[in-house]
C-alpha cells in the first residue's frame, strides 16, 4: 500500500481529472494499489473494458474507470467509479497530488565526495557523498550526482542531468541535457573487440566515445560500450529499460523504446521510433528502419523494414511468423493423420495386391 500524504474525496478527484463521479462523492481513499490488491480505502483504476471483471475480486470502493464503460458499472452498486478518457493516466495524475515526490535538497558538493579541481560543476548542482569527478569534467547547472557514481575524465555533462548511485562513466563520455541514468550503469567500457594474434585473443583498442542526447533515460545495469572510432550514439528522447547492452559504434534513432535484456550487437543502427521487445537480439551490422517493432525473444539478422512488427528467430513479418508458429503447432495431429493415411495406403495395396494374385490364378484356370 502507498499512503497518502492526504486523503481525497471522489469529488475531489472528478474535479482534478475533469470526470464524472458514479456513486457516492464523498468517499475517501488515503492510498493507492493495484485492483487486484487494493483495499477498501486505496484507490485504483481498472484501464479498459476487458478488465472489468476484476473489479469483483478487489477490495478497492474507489476506482478510476473508462468513460465507455459506464452503462456495465451498474452490477457493482457497492462501488464508486471516476470515469474519464485515460484511467491510467489519470491515475497517475492524481498519485502526484496524494504522494508528490520528495523535495530536492540543495547540498552543492558533499565534502565526502572527490572532485577534480580541473572539473568544472555548474550552479545548484548536487554532488553526492563518495562521488568521483574525475579531471576536465564539465556539469552543468541542476544536475543531481549520486552517492558512488563515477565520472571519468573528459566527461561532458549538460543541463539537468541525474546520474544515480554506483553508475560509472568511463572517460570523454557526452551527456546532453536532462540525460537520467539510473544505478550501476556502465557508459563507455570498451567494446568486445579481439584479433587472434600467435594464438591468443589481442584486444582491440577502442579510441570513440559515448554520445547520448537531450532526454534519454537509461534503466539500471544497462551498459553501453565506446566505440572503436568516432562515437556510440543514443539518440534524443530514447528510453532505454533495466539490463540492457548495448555495443560498440551501435547507432540508435530518436524516440526509440528498449525493452529489459535486449542485446544491440556492435554497429547496430536503428531509425526513429523503433521497438525492441524483451530478450531481442540484434546481429551487427544490422539496420532497423524507422517505426518498427521487435517482438520478445527475436533474433534480427538483417536488416528490417520500417512500419513493420517483427517476431521469431531469424525475425520474420508477424504474419509469416504467426503461420509458421500455427503450422508447427499443428505437426502432432498431422503427424497423426499420416499415420492413419499410411496405413490406409498400406492396407489398400495389400487390397491390390490380393486382388492383382487373384486374377492372375483365375488367368490360369480359364487358360489351362
Amino acid at each position: 500500500m502507498q499512503t497518502a500524504k492526504q486523503p481525497l474525496t471522489a469529488g475531489e478527484i472528478a474535479e482534478i481529472l475533469d470526470g464524472q463521479v458514479i456513486g457516492n462523492r464523498d468517499r475517501e481513499v488515503t492510498g493507492a494499489e493495484v485492483i487486484e490488491r487494493a483495499g477498501e480505502t486505496e484507490l485504483s483504476f481498472v484501464g479498459s473494458a476487458k478488465n472489468l471483471n476484476r473489479i469483483a475480486g478487489s477490495g478497492s470502493r474507489l476506482i478510476i474507470a473508462p468513460t465507455n464503460v459506464s452503462e456495465s458499472l451498474s452490477e457493482f452498486s457497492d462501488r464508486t467509479f471516476v470515469l474519464t478518457d485515460e484511467p491510467e493516466a489519470a491515475f497517475l495524475t492524481v498519485l502526484a497530488l496524494m504522494m508528490p515526490p520528495r523535495p530536492r535538497q540543495v547540498i552543492g558538493i558533499s565534502p565526502q565526495a572527490v572532485v577534480a579541481d580541473s572539473s568544472v560543476i555548474g550552479r545548484n548542482t548536487n554532488v553526492h557523498p563518495l562521488a568521483v569527478i574525475g579531471e576536465g569534467v564539465t556539469i552543468g547547472r541542476n544536475c543531481e550526482i549520486h552517492a558512488g557514481a563515477v565520472i571519468g575524465d573528459g566527461c561532458q555533462i549538460g543541463e539537468g542531468v541525474v546520474i544515480y548511485p554506483n553508475t560509472v562513466l568511463y572517460h570523454d563520455v557526452i551527456l546532453e541535457d536532462r540525460v537520467i541514468i539510473h544505478a550501476n550503469c556502465v557508459i563507455g567500457a570498451d567494446g568486445f573487440g579481439y584479433r587472434v594474434v600467435d594464438g591468443r585473443h589481442q584486444h582491440l583498442p577502442h579510441f570513440g566515445n559515448v554520445h547520448i542526447c537531450s532526454d534519454v533515460e537509461i534503466g539500471a545495469g544497462t551498459t553501453i560500450d565506446r566505440a572503436k572510432v568516432g562515437e556510440t550514439l543514443i539518440g534524443r528522447g530514447t528510453k532505454i529499460d533495466d539490463q540492457v547492452m548495448i555495443g560498440h559504434n551501435c547507432q540508435i534513432g530518436e524516440h526509440n523504446l528498449i525493452v529489459s535484456q535486449v542485446g544491440f550487437a556492435g554497429s547496430v543502427s536503428t531509425g526513429n521510433y523503433v521497438v525492441c521487445a524483451g530478450q531481442a537480439g540484434v546481429a551487427d551490422h544490422v539496420h532497423v528502419h524507422d517505426h518498427a517493432i521487435i517482438g520478445a525473444r527475436a533474433g534480427v539478422h538483417r536488416d528490417l523494414a520500417g512500419g513493420q512488427s517483427y517476431l521469431g528467430s531469424p525475425a520474420a513479418p508477424v504474419e509469416e511468423t504467426t503461420r509458421q508458429l500455427m503450422t508447427i503447432r499443428r505437426l502432432p495431429a498431422m503427424r497423426s493423420s499420416l499415420k492413419t493415411l499410411e496405413k490406409e495406403v498400406a492396407s489398400l495395396k495389400a487390397r491390390f495386391s490380393d486382388d492383382a494374385k487373384a486374377s492372375s490364378t483365375d488367368s490360369d484356370l480359364n487358360a489351362a
